[in-house]
């Protein structure tokens, strides 16, 4: 099987949750005579202050990422910087396509990420190839829950209308959860079947928490943390439900400034950049994009935090705190879509009850690891990107095959 798959931007290496997910899904898919064509319509900022401005990349053999660096792509997403969805992906498509139309015509399969380019494939997949849609979120619940500056119904219409046709033209459906595999069957008419496929984490990144390694105490030190104080870690890309999210955890370090114990409060990745930093509390770090030292950072901490309360899909961050041994606290909201049970995997509460909880666990390190253990081992049982790789191959061979 020859596999065409279609990214609105650079996915490789992986860098935020949307990435991992495109990357994810078809890690496994080479070997056994299959292969891998991903076509990438522009970069990504992480890639461009890299200066990695290659336009072909070899990611394992049968395996290769095209990139399409093309000024129109680029200034075609300038809106989504004021929140709005990439709805010009599409039309710039139109004027600006190298080569795309040749990996479809070579394609056995193609499966295309989310709803912004769908017209164009739709338009240009030969009739007798078959095309997945691969979603990330319900697009419409997403961005149903933030405001656009101007134009917010029109917008509205306009994800309404692309997420319609990924649904009901397309001939089968890869999704995150049943949660959006009903709102798919019950707002549209899926023209074929639908698979679910968890988010998920890698396999080599599960593993045991290390509080007491050199370089969690390294961590500590280069932020003034004591090695004795409790850290609660948040992570996020600059996309504003987690900047939501982060600025419900500035109220809760406020909160526990003067607690009994020393609790801090460290938010990493670029959503950070994002927050008022003169109202930030003295107890609260943030590092900005992390690259080198980054699974320091789930060493440094000792809870992990997922106040999230709006957003698509499932909170890819949630597996990865499962995936090192970190215990969580977490919003009903940000745990959706998952199967782990409440008091044992994980902590669940409402935002103003998170304080509650973090000095909870503070006073408790054996339940920290009972809760931390579990998470990892509900990852590794059900949430890995392999397992859902290896099943998506499977539904595709079984639904489109023999190839």
């Amino acid at each position: 099987m020859h596999l065409c798959q279609v990214a609105p931007y650079v996915t490789y290496p992986p860098r935020m949750g949307g990435d991992h997910r495109t990357h994810g899904l078809v890690k496994e898919f080479p070997g056994d005579g299959h292969t891998v064509q991903r076509y990438c319509q522009g970069g990504s900022p992480a890639m461009y202050k890299s200066l990695d401005l290659r336009r072909h990349v070899r990611i394992a053999d049968g395996y290769d990422e095209h990139r399409h660096l093309n000024p129109l792509h680029e200034a075609m997403k300038a809106p989504m910087l004021l929140g709005y969805p990439n709805l010009l992906a599409h039309r710039s498509l139109r004027i600006a396509n190298d080569g795309i139309d040749a990996m479809f015509e070579d394609a056995d399969v193609v499966l295309a990420r989310e709803p912004w380019q769908m017209p164009y494939v739709l338009d240009h997949v030969p009739a007798s190839t078959p095309i997945i849609f691969s979603s990330h979120n319900v697009e419409t619940e997403r961005f149903g829950d933030i405001e656009q500056p101007v134009l917010t119904e029109r917008v509205e219409r306009e994800v309404d209308r692309l997420e319609r046709r990924s649904v009901e033209e397309t001939d089968a459906i890869v999704c995150t959860s049943e949660h959006d595999a009903e709102v798919y069957r019950e707002r549209y008419d899926p023209s074929g079947p639908i698979l679910v496929a968890p988010n998920g984490t890698y396999e080599d990144s599960l593993r045991s928490h290390r509080p007491d390694s050199d370089v969690a105490e390294c961590i500590r030190q280069r932020y003034g943390i004591a090695s004795d104080a409790i850290v609660s870690l948040f992570m996020g890309s600059n996309y504003r439900p987690n900047v939501e999210a982060a600025e419900a955890v500035v109220d809760m370090a406020h909160e526990l400034a003067d607690a009994d114990f020393d609790a801090q409060f460290l938010v990493l990745g670029s959503v950070g950049n994002a927050l008022d930093r003169p109202s930030l509390p003295d107890n609260l770090t943030t590092t900005g994009y992390v690259e080198a030292e980054f699974e320091a950072h789930f060493d440094a901490a000792d809870i992990a935090l997922n106040p999230m309360l709006s957003g698509g899909g499932t909170n890819i961050k949630l597996i990865d705190y499962f995936a090192r041994s970190l215990p969580v606290v977490s919003t009903r909201f940000g745990a959706r879509g998952l199967d782990g049970t409440a008091g044992e995997e994980l902590l669940v509460a409402d935002i103003d009850n998170f304080p509650e909880r973090i000095t909870a666990l503070a006073e408790d390190p054996g339940r920290r690891r009972r809760v931390g253990d579990a998470g990892r081992r509900l990852a590794a049982d059900r949430y890995t990107w392999e397992a859902s790789s290896r099943a998506l191959r499977e539904f595709v061979v079984e639904e489109f095959g023999p190839f």
